[in-house]
């Protein structure tokens, strides 16, 4: 049985007004509606703006197959969509029936906490899913990583959390140097995902910096753009009919009111994954009290619970003024 299906029998049933609901019963019910909220996935321009510079990037390294490759870069906030828009785009054309299913068009590397030179060529390893991607020394984990990407017929190598390699000043010049020299070789064009950080290292680097495109912009929403306040209401609307259409919750919340939306924008710092995070709070709280919307109190509350607790804001603006 699916989750959606699933979902949708748990809150077939009336509101519980006699309290004699087993614990197990109420956390098993909370589960399938915090499972089921996971698997939403809603069109976010940005994230759609960003797959479709990867593709643009991926196609060009197809018609200069060979050739010195190019790449490009991005610097978002930790939460801002830019793994979820690689992820998105890489599965795209993994569905495609173009592609061996043996081959691995796009491969998704992530830098390891460690963020020494070494990381990087076993992180590519990894990604391909090769068997002890960590063995052997440094000039061997680049043959091997070079190698794999060959036979996997890959056609975009995207690099997140890039700016781990800008942490330690005395390898972050060898990191920008052996992945410029693997796209003069021709190898693969590459995408640099991480957070602000990694411009410090594109600056101290500008042999790299100057063969990417220009850089793709995920800023957080400031409810001062009309463009941007669009945009935010558009999530939540959005979010708030999949949560109804879903059978997470019975009736639709007004998420996107001008009120509550833009006190949402503030505390969430119009970042998407504390949005998200926020409005999963409170629509818990209202699963575990089996109730039909999500209310004005309910997002307060879940500012205090997750907000305020992991020390992303330190105000409630649902209380302030």
């Amino acid at each position: 049985m699916d989750t959606i299906t699933t979902t949708a029998r748990v809150f077939s049933r009336p509101i519980n007004t006699e309290g004699d609901e087993r614990p197990s019963d109420r956390s098993r019910r909370v589960a399938v509606a915090r499972a089921a909220f996971e698997a939403i996935q809603l069109p976010y321009l940005r994230q759609d703006e960003l797959s479709a510079a990867l593709d643009e990037v991926r196609f060009t390294g197809l018609l200069t197959k060979g050739q010195p490759q190019g790449g490009i870069g991005l610097g978002a906030d930790t939460g801002s969509g830019r793994s979820v828009g690689a992820r998105r785009v890489n599965a795209y054309v993994e569905a495609s029936e173009e592609f061996d299913p043996k081959s691995k068009p796009i491969v998704i590397a992530t830098i390891d906490g460690s963020g020494t030179t070494r990381s990087v060529p076993a992180s590519i390893l990894k990604a391909l899913e090769v068997p002890r991607p960590e063995t052997g020394t440094e000039p061997i984990l680049w043959m091997r990583a070079i190698s794999e990407l060959q036979r996997h017929e890959t056609q975009l190598l995207i690099v997140d959390e890039f700016n781990r390699a800008a942490r330690r000043m005395t390898m972050s010049s060898a990191i920008a140097t052996s992945l410029r020299d693997l796209m003069d070789q021709g190898a693969v064009p590459i995408a640099f995902l991480g957070t602000d950080e990694a411009k410090d290292l594109f600056k101290r680097n500008p042999d790299l910096g100057s063969r990417l495109d220009a850089p793709v912009s995920m800023d957080r929403l400031d409810w001062l753009i009309e463009e941007d306040r669009e945009l935010f209401c558009g999530f939540l609307r959005g979010l708030d009919m999949e949560m109804v259409s879903h059978g997470i919750l019975r009736a639709k919340s007004g998420l996107d009111s001008p009120e509550i939306a833009r006190t949402l924008c503030e505390a969430s710092n119009g970042n998407i994954r504390q949005i998200s995070r926020i409005i999963r709070t409170a629509m818990m709280a209202v699963v575990r009290r089996d109730d039909e919307a999500v209310a004005r109190q309910d997002l307060e509350d879940a500012v205090d619970d997750w907000s305020i607790a992991n020390g992303c804001i330190s105000y409630n603006p649902f209380r302030a003024g």
